[in-house]
């Protein structure tokens, strides 16, 4: 069998640059071969796994939700998807606390070696896929707005700060909303999200309401649009008492939609910025890539067949 590791130097401060001999040697033992490419440019990751992702067993990506997500938008468009494995080393890593992984390299690779895997459902949008969280309007742009010298130097609450900035610019969203289902859903919104998740940019989110990796739904959110006051009230409780505060805002599952807006709208996909549309289209791929995972999460958030 064969591994492939991929990393970035700038995710975690490269702390974990000197550990990867000791993650070869561990992979090792289940591995024939272990290959390591490092991120060179922007989509270098990706550029690799096209060119040669099919050769593998197992992916191995160690970095941020932006890894991450570059990471499954490619092996999306493999013909043979390889099993992936994360090791966090970002600021928030909702994508490994989505399937209860640590930043603790040997706990990680002990999973792996045991073969702790789960398919998961992945999200079309538009030509682009994503994996836990599409969000549009207030908090668009905290991941990639919030900069690298607050991030490096107190971690994720450099993303509070920027989002408490954000609050106070509360940007408005007119949207049409219609689900697969055929619900329409017409107004405007200070908060768009769409998560397959409890956590986003740290904060968890449903705390009370039990997200399944792959039962072929997302969980939307939406919050009315009212007064810079009362949204900042309203997103401030929604963090704090999940899906029982429910003043202003409107939860519901579904196993697909469509938004159109007069406007063209920023999105972002997993952290990373998606182009402004008109109309985005939102599928669900159901079980479509095995991932390493927890046997906690396992139990938690996965439908048994």
């Amino acid at each position: 069998m064969r591994a492939l590791v991929l990393y970035s130097a700038y995710s975690g401060n490269g702390r974990f640059i000197k550990k990867l001999d000791y993650i070869a040697r561990v992979l090792k033992t289940k591995y024939d071969i272990v290959d390591f490419h490092k991120s060179q440019y922007k989509g270098s990751l990706s550029d690799h796994i096209l060119l040669k992702g099919f050769k593998y067993d197992l992916i191995l990506c160690i970095g941020g939700d932006g890894t991450v997500h570059e990471v499954i938008n490619a092996i999306m468009k493999l013909d043979k998807k390889p099993t992936i494995a994360y090791i966090p080393a970002g600021t928030c890593n909702d994508s490994a606390k989505t399937v209860g992984l640590s930043k603790n390299i040997n706990k990680t690779l002990k999973k792996i070696l045991i073969g702790n895997t789960a398919s998961i459902d992945v999200f079309k949008i538009n030509d682009s896929f994503f994996v836990y969280g599409l969000r549009a309007g207030c908090l668009t742009e905290i991941s990639y707005d919030t900069k690298r010298e607050l991030k490096k130097g107190i971690g994720k609450f450099g993303y509070y700060i920027q989002g408490l900035k954000s609050y106070m610019d509360t940007k408005t969203i007119n949207i049409e909303l219609e689900t697969k289902e055929g619900d329409i859903i017409n107004g405007n919104f200070s908060l768009f999200l769409a998560l397959n998740t409890r956590y986003l940019a740290g904060f968890k989110i449903h705390r009370k309401k039990r997200i399944y990796l792959n039962d072929q739904k997302i969980r939307i959110t939406l919050i009315k649009k009212t007064s810079k006051f009362m949204n900042v009230i309203d997103f401030g409780m929604f963090l704090i008492f999940g899906e029982s505060y429910k003043h202003n805002i409107i939860n519901f599952d579904t196993s697909g939609f469509k938004i159109s807006s007069i406007q063209r709208i920023a999105y972002n996909t997993d952290g990373e910025m998606f182009d402004k549309h008109n109309i985005i289209n939102v599928e669900v791929i159901p079980n479509e890539i095995n991932i390493i995972t927890s046997k906690r999460v396992y139990k938690r958030h996965f439908l048994k067949k």
